[in-house]
This record gives C-alpha cells, structure tokens and sequence, in this order.
C-alpha cells in the first residue's frame, strides 16, 4: 500500500503530528469514538492509501482478506459516519476515501499514522476501553438477582 502520500501534516497547535509521547486528546477520543474494530480501521487505512482509487465491497475484501459481509457492513457504517465517500455505480456501490470535512481528513491521517507506528497502542485503544461493543454485548445477556 503507499506510504503516507495524504498526509496532512501537524495541526497549528502541534497536538497530532508525532507520536513519541502520549497520545493526543482528541486522537484518542476519535479512535474510541468512531472505530469499534481493527478491521474497520483496516478498511478506511486502505481507501485513505489508495485514494483516489474507487473500490467495491468485493475488492476490499479480497484485499484484506476478510468476509465479503464483515467488510459490507464496514464500508457502509464508515460511509454514514461521512468518513468515506459512496457512489452507486452500475455493478453496485463503490467506496472512495474522502471524509466529510478537513477536521475528519485529519484526524484519519493522525490515526493511520499511529496504526504504522504504534500498533499495540490502537489495539487497546480499540479493545481495551471500558464500555466497547464486545462489553456491551456481553453484559446484554447477563442475569440479574431480584
């Protein structure tokens, strides 16, 4: 995949370029926000890399390797955050890097930039904040005493 071709460089404030420290804030929060899977965040790496390139759902799971469905509902819920362009084309929808705002482009620079740099601190980002979807989940079925 190329390399960080669309970078945008630091914010005026310094606070995302470089990650030899802390995380910044507002990084964070977005990875924690906005991404429940690596999978998810695998996808929008590729489309922000690969940009301008349109993809089909088929390709992109070809490309990573993953479940035509997983990658189908990756792509969708990543279009209605606004975080990748969809365009309905003849053979179906068809994805393209390109959030809704420069704010977003940013931050999904910052977070491809630290997924190459830092993996195992996006891993817990991702999985190890208090409430994720995995923990939601699980405490959905337990049982409670009267």
């Amino acid at each position: 995949m190329g390399g960080d071709q669309h970078d945008r460089g630091s914010k005026p404030d310094g606070g995302i370029k470089g990650f030899s420290g802390p995380i910044p804030t507002e990084l964070a929060r977005f990875i924690t926000e906005h991404v429940s899977s690596l999978e998810q965040l695998e996808v929008m790496c590729l489309l922000r890399d690969t940009a301008p390139r349109e993809w089909r759902a088929d390709e992109v799971s070809r490309e990573l390797g993953s479940s035509l469905m997983s990658i189908g509902n990756r792509l969708a819920h990543l279009a209605s955050k606004h975080f990748i362009k969809v365009r309905h084309a003849e053979r179906g929808p068809v994805y393209q890097h390109g959030p809704a705002s420069e704010e977003i482009a940013v931050l999904i620079d910052a977070a491809a930039r630290l997924y190459k740099e830092r993996r195992l601190a996006v891993i817990d980002l991702v999985y190890g904040r208090p409430e994720s979807d995995i923990r939601a989940f699980a405490d959905a079925f337990m049982l409670k005493k009267k």
